[in-house]
């Protein structure tokens, strides 16, 4: 069972993009997923965000995704520790997951613009898309977060969208996750719209942006690293965040060799000795070996040198890498 606190914090959020384990029929391992959500919050995380980009999400069925969250809470994660990804290509599905997620009380939802006709959508359509789907949800319990993930989804959410979008559904709007990579367009949010919740996924953006102002991050790195993420939270300054970002770097650079839900489950399929962790939805593949030997050996040796309070896979390398040959 999970433990207080039972909500996010309105500030210094650290909120985890958690990674999806898969069954051997390529269905969400909700069992081996609440067990994952437990270690990050036993490690300090304060929520996770549930079938985003790291939980290859849109890949998932509308039943799929439901019965997920519905065995997660049933497991005793507490809905209000959990944002929810309902993106599809579909709005009558996105449509369904809302109604679903809202149902079961959860903080909120996130929502990207869909991944088609990349080249051809502008401010208006973008625009658009949002509030049809806040129109047909015709809730008023609903707390929307927007995604600005160009990378993925070929379409920025602007601040000309935000505002409009929040003047025309006051109080709907959430905030925004910002995954774009660019300081100077994070900066910016948390400037205009310091009245919404601005998470960055950005990593070694956050001493600036929970400087600045920013709610926290929605994050992919915590599922390997959330004790270190945890201790940027903590240190009593930005100076002492700064410290930290090295490090974070480091790991980043390690994971990023491959396509990074692929190098996340790697690593925790080798840390937990459960080998399903490596399954990836296609087109996405494993991490082949000896790439994945290489990968885990590289991360659990930076993992072993940070110093004992930041390490989150045992007290030394030696502890940490002993599931490796399950894990292979």
């Amino acid at each position: 069972m999970t433990t207080a606190p039972a909500e996010l914090p309105k500030s210094n959020c650290l909120m985890v993009a958690a990674a999806t384990p898969l069954t051997a029929e390529l269905r969400p391992d909700a069992g081996l997923l609440a067990n994952h959500v437990r270690m990050l919050f036993g490690h300090g995380c304060d929520g996770i965000a549930l079938f985003g980009t790291t939980g290859e999400g849109t890949e998932f069925s509308v039943e799929d995704r439901t019965a997920t969250l519905d065995a997660l809470i049933a497991e005793g994660i507490a809905p209000r520790r959990m944002m929810v990804s309902v993106g599809t290509l579909a709005i009558p599905d996105t449509v369904r997951l809302a109604h679903h997620a809202l149902d079961r009380k959860v903080d909120s939802l996130l929502l990207m613009p869909p991944c088609v006709y990349r080249g051809g959508i502008t401010e208006d359509g973008t625009f658009r898309f949002f509030a049809t789907v806040i129109e047909r949800i015709a809730r008023d319990d609903l707390k929307l977060y927007l995604y600005h993930f160009p990378d993925i989804c070929g379409v920025p959410v602007t601040p000309r969208v935000i505002r409009r979008l929040d003047e025309s559904y006051p109080g709907m709007i959430g905030g925004v996750k910002d995954s774009g990579g660019d300081w100077d367009f994070t900066e910016g949010l948390i400037r205009r719209f310091s009245h919404l919740s601005i998470f960055t996924g950005s990593e070694t953006h956050l001493p600036q942006a929970l400087a600045a102002g920013a709610r926290g991050t929605i994050c992919g790195l915590g599922n390997a690293m959330p004790r270190l993420m945890r201790a940027m939270f903590d240190a009593p300054t930005a100076f002492d965040r700064r410290a930290l970002v090295p490090s974070i770097l480091t790991a980043d650079w390690i994971l990023s060799r491959k396509p990074f839900p692929a190098a996340v489950k790697a690593v925790l399929a080798a840390t937990t000795g459960r080998p399903e962790w490596n399954r990836v939805l296609p087109p996405m593949a494993e991490v082949a070996m000896p790439d994945r030997a290489w990968l885990i050996r590289d991360f659990l040796k930076w993992d072993s040198d940070l110093p004992p309070e930041w390490r989150t896979f045992g007290r030394s390398g030696r502890q940490a890498a002993r599931p490796l040959a399950l894990a292979s």
